[in-house]
């Protein structure tokens, strides 16, 4: 009778184990799936483009990899590791959204800074200008330094409106571009 309920009891054992083993990790899918989807609202797949891909493709492995399992038979699945990687998966999408956090406000300040640095050089580039002497021979060149300056005098309306609306990434393009034309204006002078 008691080798029986062992036997029993280990045969119960085994189809508990058989079957924790065998079932798809749904909800680690789900949780993988939102992590991700929680770091892309916070940008990161803008502002850690390169880890989010990374992130990306390291879960369309793991889902392929959880379509293979489902094509064995039930005894032969075993879903227990990529469960564990989808855990992984999640953890790692839930820093990269908090490091995207901290990415964009760094990116936001420096794009503030910047902006006033170059506010600064259009200010000290028009009081030089307006002590050069205006001739015949340079009359074309101070106009046309005067038209860039104007166009970095926008390109920082832009700038300021990109930063209001949080497009951070754009914004620092065109501080990288306005800040190439003044200073190219300020050295001409």
């Amino acid at each position: 009778m008691k080798r029986m309920i062992s036997a029993i009891g280990a045969l119960a054992m085994i189809v508990v184990l058989m079957t924790g083993c065998s079932q798809e990790p749904k909800v680690e899918v789900e949780a993988a799936n939102a992590a991700i989807e929680t770091a892309k609202t916070v940008e990161a797949d803008r502002y850690l483009a390169t880890e989010f891909t990374a992130l990306n493709d390291s879960l369309n492995v793991v889902l392929t990899a959880i379509e293979a399992e489902k094509a064995k038979s039930a005894s032969a699945r075993n879903f227990k590791p990529l469960a564990e990687k989808l855990t992984a998966i999640t953890a790692t999408a839930q820093e990269l959204a908090t490091k995207a956090e901290t990415v964009k406000a760094e990116t936001r300040d420096m794009v503030q800074n910047e902006v006033t640095n170059i506010a600064d050089m259009v200010t000290a580039t028009k009081e030089a200008l307006g002590k050069v002497v205006k001739t015949r021979r340079n009359a074309e060149q101070l106009d046309a330094m005067a038209n860039q300056i104007t166009v970095v005098e926008s390109t920082l309306t832009e700038i300021n409106t990109l930063v209001t609306n949080g497009d951070y990434i754009t914004a620092v393009e065109k501080v990288n571009s306005a800040k190439a034309i003044i200073t190219s204006v300020s050295a001409q002078l």
